[in-house]
C-alpha cells in the first residue's frame, strides 16, 4: 500500500507539474496579447512594470527628501540670423502701408503732408494655392524662299517634344504632383478628385491610376530594372517583406519584398518587389545575380540561397527576450532581464562607433562585444525555461542563428540590425493604411516601382517629385530606351 501510495504521489506530481507549466504558459499568452492591446510598441524596460504606465494612485505617500543643492542652469541664447536664413531663397515683395489723400491732411494746419521716409515693420511667409494652365504645342514651319525661286522646295519644322502619355491631358508636371500627393503625402486617388476639382481640373481616381500605371510599365519600371542591375554589383544587401491586399489577387494576402543596399554605398538603392507569395522563390529569384551578405530576420525563406551569406537582426533577437518579460517584477530577476541589458550594452557600443571606419569597427567589436556574445550565449544555455514557453523560443531561435548572429565579425560594414529595412517598409505601411488595397495587380506593382524610384532619388539627395518630372520630361524623347541610355537618367 506504502509503495502503490508512493506511486500515485509521482504520478500526480507530474501532472501538477504539467498543468503548474500549462497554467503559467496560458498566464504568458493572455500577458503578451494584452500588452500587444494596450501596452506601449516601444520595446523599453521601466523599473517596475511594462505594458501602461502606472498612475500610481493609491500609493503610500514617502516622506518627503531633504532640498538638494541648489544647481545654476545656463541661460538660453537665442541664434540670431535663422529667420534671415529661412527667407533667404523666396522672392521678396514689399507691401506698402500709405495714408489716403485725406488722411495726408495736417491735422493743424490742412496742409497735404509729404513722405518723410519707410520702416520695415515685420516679414512673414505668403503661400499662392497651386494654378493650372493649359499649354497649347504650336509648331513652326520654316521655308526658303530662295530655293522657291530656283524651283527648289526646302522646309524645315520646329522640334515638338513627345507627350508623356499619347491621347492624354497628362503633362509631366500633373503625373509628378499625382504621384507627390499620393506617395508622399498619402493622399490616395479618390481623395486626390476634390483636391484637383477645387483647382478647376475634373479628373477622376480612375484618370489618375491609369496615369500612374502607364508612365510605370512604358519608363519606371525600365529605371527600376537598372536598379535592380545595380543591387546585383554590390556584396551588402538588406532584405524584409509586408503583407499586402489586392482585389484581384485569388489570394487573400500578397506581399512587397523590400531589397536594399547599403546605405554607405556611393549610391544606394531601394527596390519594392510585389509577389502574390511568401514563397522562397522570390528572393532566390531576385537575388539570383547577388553574391554577399544579406541582413534579414529569421524567416527561413532567406536560408540556403546560392552565394549569399544571412547576417540576422540583433534587434529581432532581443525582441524575442523582451516579450518574455513578465508584467510586474518577482523578487528574483527574470533570466531575460540579464540577456536585454547584454543588448543593451551592445547597441550602446555600436552606436558609439558608427563614426569609426569599418576597420577600426571590426576590430571594436572582435575586442569588446565578441567576448559579451560568447558569455551571452554561455547563460542562455543554463536558463531552465519551461518547454514551448516564449522563454525557450526565445532561446532556441537565439541559438538557431548563432552563426548567422557572427557574421558581424567578419566584416566593419556590416549593421547589428536590419532596421534599415524596417524604416524602408515603413514607407509602404503608410500607403498601406491611406490606400487599404490596390484593386489591380498591375496596381500594386506601379506602387513598388513608384515607391522605389522616390526613394532611391531620396536617398541620393534628390527632390522626388522634380526628379520623377524630369524623366517623365526627357524619356519620351529618348530614340531607344537602353540600359546604357538610361544611365544617364539614374538619380546619381
Amino acid at each position: 500500500m506504502l509503495h502503490e501510495q508512493m506511486r500515485a504521489n509521482q504520478e500526480q506530481s507530474k501532472v501538477i507539474e504539467t498543468l503548474t507549466g500549462e497554467v503559467q504558459l496560458l498566464r504568458e499568452q493572455i500577458a503578451y496579447l494584452t500588452n500587444k492591446l494596450y501596452g506601449k510598441s516601444k520595446e523599453t524596460l521601466p523599473e517596475q512594470l511594462s505594458g501602461q504606465m502606472s498612475l500610481d494612485l493609491f500609493d503610500v505617500p514617502t516622506a518627503p527628501q531633504p532640498l538638494a543643492e541648489e544647481v545654476t542652469i545656463k541661460t538660453h541664447q537665442r541664434r540670431k540670423g535663422l529667420k534671415t536664413k529661412k527667407l533667404a531663397d523666396f522672392p521678396t515683395k514689399e507691401v506698402h502701408h500709405e495714408l489716403s489723400e485725406d488722411d495726408r491732411l495736417c491735422a493743424h494746419c490742412g496742409t497735404m503732408m509729404i513722405d518723410m521716409g519707410t520702416k520695415k515693420v515685420r516679414e512673414e511667409i505668403a503661400f499662392h494655392q497651386a494654378r493650372i494652365e493649359t499649354l497649347q504645342h504650336v509648331q513652326h514651319s520654316y521655308c526658303c524662299k530662295a530655293c522657291e525661286r530656283t524651283g527648289e522646295t526646302s522646309l524645315k519644322k520646329a522640334p515638338v517634344p513627345k507627350p508623356l502619355l499619347q491621347n492624354s491631358l497628362a503633362s509631366p508636371s500633373v503625373v509628378s504632383e499625382t504621384i507627390r500627393l499620393k506617395f508622399k503625402q498619402k493622399v490616395p486617388a479618390y481623395r486626390q478628385e476634390e483636391y484637383w476639382q477645387q483647382l478647376g481640373l475634373d479628373i477622376s481616381r480612375d484618370n489618375i491610376s491609369n496615369w500612374h500605371i502607364r508612365v510605370s510599365q512604358d519608363y519606371l519600371s525600365l529605371v527600376v530594372e537598372r536598379f535592380h542591375q545595380e543591387l546585383s554589383k554590390r556584396n551588402i544587401a538588406y532584405a524584409d517583406e509586408t503583407t499586402y491586399r489586392v482585389l484581384e489577387s485569388n489570394k487573400t494576402t500578397t506581399y512587397y519584398w523590400i531589397f536594399s543596399s547599403s546605405l554607405q554605398e556611393k549610391y544606394p538603392v531601394a527596390i519594392y518587389h510585389h509577389s502574390e507569395t511568401r514563397s522562397k522563390e522570390i528572393p532566390k529569384d531576385f537575388l539570383k545575380s547577388y553574391g554577399g551578405y544579406l541582413h534579414c530576420d529569421g524567416y527561413t525563406g532567406y536560408d540556403d540561397l546560392p552565394n549569399i551569406y544571412t547576417v540576422r537582426c540583433w534587434a529581432h533577437v532581443r525582441r524575442k527576450f523582451y516579450e518574455t518579460m513578465p508584467k510586474a517584477q518577482g523578487e528574483t530577476e527574470h533570466p531575460a532581464a540579464y540577456v536585454l541589458s547584454v543588448f543593451k550594452t551592445c547597441f550602446k557600443k555600436e552606436q558609439d562607433w558608427k563614426n569609426l571606419s569599418p576597420e577600426e569597427r571590426l576590430q571594436k567589436r572582435a575586442e569588446e562585444l565578441r567576448p559579451l556574445l560568447n558569455q551571452l550565449f554561455s547563460y542562455i544555455a543554463t536558463i531552465p525555461a519551461v518547454p514551448k514557453s516564449k522563454l525557450d523560443k526565445a532561446i532556441q531561435y537565439m541559438g538557431k542563428h548563432r552563426l548567422s548572429m557572427e557574421r558581424i565579425f567578419e566584416d566593419g560594414r556590416l549593421e547589428l540590425t536590419n532596421n534599415q529595412s524596417e524604416r524602408l517598409v515603413k514607407e509602404l505601411v503608410m500607403c498601406r493604411k491611406n490606400q487599404l488595397f490596390s484593386t489591380s495587380l498591375s496596381g500594386a506593382q506601379t506602387t513598388g516601382e513608384i515607391l522605389s524610384v522616390i526613394k532611391t532619388a531620396e536617398l541620393n539627395g534628390l527632390n522626388s517629385t522634380k526628379y520623377l518630372q524630369y524623366l517623365f520630361e526627357e524619356l519620351p524623347n529618348m530614340p531607344v530606351l537602353t540600359a546604357d541610355h538610361l544611365d544617364a537618367y539614374l538619380p546619381w
